[in-house]
């Protein structure tokens, strides 16, 4: 262990942020930004991106990748993976990767792995068939290829779980110990959630969406339907026979079939789907509930900004979502089984309570409020100091 007298300290790093795409759309993507602008008020941050859409006030410096195509996916990867590498140099202290690549001093986990797919399956032959489909695609092999060097411990990486549902994946399928991980899950942006209409306001935002000022509105958010559940969320919701309640569907995605999956269960005038939304504080301040059946969520950013702005919430049990990790005591509904439309209905009924909804509303935004940007942020630069560290070096955060 290094003696402490002898720990070279900074209190600025110079930081390497590998991402392809920095912009404020997508999960993962807006957690990167979210982080590295935060970082950026401390450090001297450099982001190695593809793309970019920016307009914040951090002193930020970019460097371009070169980006040739955009399919198959894999590719660009790789020649994310071969540049980022090429043009860094030995003065950075940290180098932080979002994307699959060979090089990194740590990398955010923010999905499970790419080999879940086979060694979550039990029966031995299917997994023998998963294998040898791998062995006859290239884009399998090379994602293979690229996630072992990703997972692989040379004795200094440190990776960051966006959960502990994602830590245990990784773990499962690649034999790294719990020392070297550390843990930061998405934060909320407390000050967008504190976004309230007055009552005019909010009842004609909700007439512009054909929604009564006295409508119970069940809000919905995600980007893969299917994976997020919206096709048990549907046949719940058309359990439920009151007539004053609306279902908004807040995300990217085709909606065709789900369309008609609400015209054959007579909810046709009770759906309504808004797809991708800018300012989605917006839609949780003319909200009442906000529900997320997820079949598999890492760690959903939606649930606790719902939590945040005061929304009772119905959310998948820890071994769907990464974020009901943060549940301890009943800050929101739990579904044990996410894909039974009718324990979602029973759970919708309950919120027909209105001190109920009143009472786990302020419960889910007192949790909320601990759950910054700023506390995943403090917990990116633990795991900074740690790898410092192990290097005979350290930092100084006063």
């Amino acid at each position: 262990m290094n003696d402490p007298q002898n720990v070279k300290t900074k209190n600025r790093l110079k930081i390497a942020v590998l991402v392809r795409r920095f912009i404020t759309t997508g999960g993962m993507e807006r957690y990167v930004v979210e982080v590295t602008r935060r970082l950026a008020r401390q450090h001297d941050v450099h982001v190695f991106c593809q793309e970019r859409s920016w307009d914040g006030d951090e002193d930020i410096t970019f460097h371009r990748i070169p980006k040739y195509f955009t399919r198959p996916s894999v590719l660009n990867l790789l020649v994310f993976s071969h540049y980022t590498r090429k043009y860094l140099d030995e003065s950075f202290d940290i180098v932080h990767s979002h994307e699959r690549v060979t090089h990194f001093d740590t990398l955010t986990v923010h999905c499970p792995c790419f080999r879940t797919f086979i060694t979550e399956q039990e029966i031995w032959w299917k997994r023998l068939i998963l294998w040898v489909s791998v062995a006859t695609s290239p884009r399998k092999m090379t994602y293979m290829w690229l996630e072992k060097r990703q997972f692989r411990d040379n004795g200094n990486r440190i990776w960051i779980a966006v959960s502990d549902k994602v830590r245990k994946n990784v773990q499962k399928n690649y034999n790294l110990p719990d020392k070297c991980f550390g843990l930061a899950y998405p934060g909320v942006d407390m000050d967008l959630m504190k976004k309230r209409y007055n009552e005019e306001n909010r009842e004609t935002k909700r007439s512009g969406l054909g929604i009564d000022k006295d409508d119970l509105v069940i809000l919905f958010v995600g980007t893969e339907f299917k994976r997020k559940g919206l096709d048990a969320l549907l046949e719940g919701f058309s359990l439920i026979t009151r007539n004053d309640t609306k279902l908004l569907i807040a995300g990217g995605g085709d909606q065709r079939e789900y369309l008609k999956a609400a015209r054959r269960l007579g909810i046709e005038d009770r759906v309504i789907f808004l797809g991708l939304v800018e300012g989605i504080e917006n839609v949780y301040a003319i909200s009442d509930i906000y529900i997320l059946p997820t079949l598999s969520e890492p760690a959903g950013m939606s649930p606790m900004e719902a939590m945040a702005a005061g929304l009772p919430t119905v959310l998948s049990s820890p071994k769907y979502a990464g974020s009901s990790e943060l549940i301890k005591n009943r800050e929101a509904i739990i579904l044990e089984n996410p894909d039974q439309p009718k324990e979602i209905a029973e759970a919708l009924s309950r919120l027909m309570d209105k001190d109920l909804r009143k009472d786990l509303g302020a419960r889910g935004r007192s949790l909320a409020r601990d759950l910054t940007w700023e506390r995943t942020t403090e917990d990116t630069l633990s795991v900074y100091k740690r790898i410092l560290q192990s290097r005979g070096e350290g930092l100084d955060t006063r």
